[in-house]
């Protein structure tokens, strides 16, 4: 009787050992599915803090830029036109500082310093609008304004930089030095020492030029897959036709014939052909060598050369630059003189062992077309008055360049430099109007213009 007692109780022992069992399992289940869905929440939460960081970042860098371009600028129109721009840079920059978790005491200032910015560049513009000049008392806060912003972009990029290391929003909002949070103390430093620029790619004048809407310049009969692959052949001649692989068609504002291929060096390249007209569009491979062999001189004479093996001839260099082990190269056409900027091509070429590595024709075919160029109506001298006093000309170039809209002007280019910055000067060669300012942007690698 008693073994049978004994029997009942191990069995009931067991069961409950297993319902048990099955209970720590449940639970470790259901605590893994916590906090699987609690990392999954911090992640889009700091993905969301991240995305609103980098435009805070944005709208700061452009309202540096233009704030600059106000005071090199001596053209009442352009002024207004970039000190609106300004104002909704600040203003959408204050949105986004409103969407991160900081402690708001220990920012009031910076909030209200790009605050005041938004008005106060608002109304200098509508007066501006009403035939009203800046004061040189509102020319002396401009430049202050412009030292204070500069300040915060250089705490902003400095943070870009923590960023890319790892930085966490989230977690350094949860943590408090004293009254405020780590991200507030890290935020708050928006007038400490200069601060590197982080590193930008290589961009030339007006290389994003494709004002139109429709492709004007591919008025040719749909070619066959075969036919572009043939094409490319004649192009790449240092490749052989059978090592090109067919990746399949891309149906967007250019219809193409995709292809690939890898090199014995073990480069990989790809390529992509017009439908219509078998027209190299776009070729992108990577250097694998690091020991530079040529130089830029030759680097662009190689850059012509296979414009004109892919079938774009009349080009000449607009503007060359090196970054790193590459030879970034703008070519253009030039007609009476006149650089046409809306027709670019963008070649890179490897200064080790001269290939070339990246071809863009989108804006060139997106623009091309046969244009009707007018002869200067007002003298290089007339146009030199109109460009700021402060900037030293250093050299003229006649340019068909893009606006807004679809719009093309003809202009007198003017390479100018102040304060250790360089800029390009637009004064329209018809009318005498400053049309725009590009400032040259100094990197580690490389060259920008904004």
């Amino acid at each position: 009787m008693e073994m049978t007692e004994t029997k009942k109780s191990n069995k009931a022992l067991i069961v409950v050992t297993i319902i048990l069992s099955i209970a720590v399992v449940a639970l470790g289940i259901l605590y893994g599915i916590a906090m699987s869905s609690l990392n999954s929440y911090q992640t889009t939460l700091e993905n969301v803090y991240q995305k609103n960081f980098y435009e805070l970042v944005d709208q700061v860098n452009n309202a540096e830029t233009k704030l600059n371009k106000v005071l090199a600028s001596n053209s009442n129109t352009y002024r207004s036109k970039l000190l609106k721009e300004v104002s909704k840079n600040a203003s959408d920059a204050q949105t986004r500082l409103n969407m991160l978790p900081y402690s708001i005491n220990g920012l009031s200032d910076t909030i209200a310093f790009v605050n005041q910015v938004s008005g106060y560049t608002e109304t200098l513009a509508k007066n501006l609008d009403m035939g009203v000049s800046i004061s040189q008392k509102d020319q002396e806060t401009l430049e202050k304004v412009y030292e204070s912003v500069v300040n915060i972009k250089k705490s902003l990029n400095s943070m870009s930089k923590q960023m890319w290391e790892g930085y966490n929003i989230t977690s350094s909002s949860l943590k408090l030095d004293g009254d405020y949070n780590l991200l507030t103390s890290d935020m708050s430093a928006m007038n400490g020492e200069d601060i590197e620029y982080p590193t930008m790619i290589y961009d030339g004048p007006f290389s994003d030029s494709q004002i139109n809407k429709e492709v004007n310049g591919l008025n040719f009969s749909e070619v066959s897959m075969e036919t572009a692959k043939s094409n490319v052949g004649k192009i790449l001649t240092d490749i052989s036709i059978e090592n090109l692989s067919f990746d399949g068609e891309t149906n967007g504002h250019f219809q193409t014939y995709d292809f690939s291929y890898q090199d014995d060096s073990g480069a990989y390249t790809f390529v992509q052909v017009t439908k219509k007209g078998g027209k190299l569009l776009t070729l992108s491979s990577k250097n694998l060598y690091k020991t530079k062999k040529i130089d830029l001189k030759s680097a662009e004479n190689i850059a012509l050369d296979f414009a004109k093996k892919a079938d774009i001839s009349g080009m000449k260099v607009v503007w060359s630059d090196i970054v790193g082990d590459d030879a970034f190269i703008n070519l253009a056409p030039v007609v009476n003189n006149v650089i046409i900027y809306p027709d670019l091509v963008k070649v890179k070429v490897d200064l080790a062992k001269g290939n070339v590595l990246g071809f863009e024709a989108t804006s060139y075919y997106m623009n091309h077309t046969n244009r009707n160029i007018l002869p200067a109506r007002i003298t290089e001298n007339v146009a030199k008055s109109k460009i700021y006093s402060g900037l030293y000309v250093k050299d003229i170039r006649q340019a068909l360049i893009p606006l807004e809209y679809g719009q093309e002007v003809q202009c007198y280019e003017f390479i100018c430099s102040m304060d250790g910055n360089t800029y390009y000067v637009y004064i329209n060669s018809l009318t005498g109007v400053e049309e725009n300012i590009l400032k040259v942007v100094q990197t580690d690698n490389g060259s920008l213009l904004m």
